[in-house]
């Protein structure tokens, strides 16, 4: 089950600090704070997608947990096509994948990695170093916000599609 409400919750939490806040140092830590919270739910939400869609086509336990282990957790990211739909096709298979982006709703899919495609980025470079200035361009709290709503509509499509392919 992809949840929503802790997430959520925590996103909100950083956007008031940010909002509080009384320096633009702050405002960059509550902003790179919420990317990588938001990013984090992503990655979870994914492997969690990935090893429902696997205990529901996998019946041997063995294989289940090479699945778990060898492509899971070494799984190191979220994009759509490199990281999730590679988790997918490991349990479902190229048809299955067909099968399951053929009866998305594009409204939510494509939004959904777009969201995916602009977060990459940030996540990529401000996971990786600390901030040193004041003089980085990072996303505020709500706009962090409102892709992670975006997301959650685009990953709870995906899952639907994917309880439909039996």
């Amino acid at each position: 089950m992809i949840v929503k409400r802790y997430i959520e919750k925590n996103l909100k939490v950083i956007d008031r600090l940010y909002l509080k806040s009384n320096s633009v140092q702050k405002g960059l830590f509550y902003s790179k704070l919420a990317i990588l919270e938001l990013c984090g739910w992503i990655e979870m939400s994914m492997d969690d997608i990935a090893l429902r869609t696997a205990k529901r086509h996998i019946r041997n336990k063995d294989n289940l947990k090479y699945f778990n282990k060898e492509i899971v957790k070494k799984t190191y990211g979220f994009d759509y096509r490199y990281h999730f739909r590679r988790m997918l096709m490991a349990i479902i298979g190229l048809r299955g994948i067909e099968q399951m982006e053929k009866s998305l709703n594009r409204s939510l899919f494509d939004p959904m990695c777009g969201a995916l495609t602009a977060l990459k980025p940030y996540r990529d470079t401000h996971a990786h170093e600390y901030i040193k200035g004041t003089t980085l361009n990072l996303d505020a709290p709500s706009v962090t916000l409102s892709r992670f709503r975006i997301l959650y509509a685009g990953l709870i499509d995906v899952d639907r599609a994917l309880k439909l392919k039996r």
